[in-house]
């Protein structure tokens, strides 16, 4: 990959639906099958998809979104475990925390992360 997904419908092209991946997440959290990465991955990519197009104006949505994308980044900073061309630390992220997202799903959702 050479260039991170920038908008959700690159990103998400074939992510399950929303209530698909909702009950998915929730139940391998449930059944302690998903790493702690991959679940704030995951979950910070179905909040994403969710609040797209969001009024920005509601302030819960917008605080669901950066609550969530926030988890994410301090975790892989703190992990080092980035996967994708663009590393945590890298500018665009400031702009676009939700795009580090987008980056990072796409590259799960494909196979392609590294170990």
């Amino acid at each position: 990959m050479t260039a991170f997904p920038s908008s959700a419908d690159t990103a998400y092209t074939n992510a399950p639906n929303v209530q698909e991946e909702t009950e998915e997440i929730l139940r391998l959290r449930r059944a302690s099958r998903i790493s702690d990465r991959e679940w704030l991955l995951r979950h910070a990519a179905l909040t994403d998809r969710q609040t797209v197009g969001a009024d920005p104006a509601d302030g819960k949505v917008q605080t669901a979104r950066q609550t969530i994308v926030a988890k994410l980044l301090a975790y892989d900073r703190a992990n080092g475990t980035t996967t994708g061309p663009l590393g945590i630390d890298d500018p665009a992220w400031v702009a676009d925390p939700c795009g580090y997202v987008r980056q990072e799903y796409a590259i799960w959702a494909a196979g392609d992360a590294r170990p």
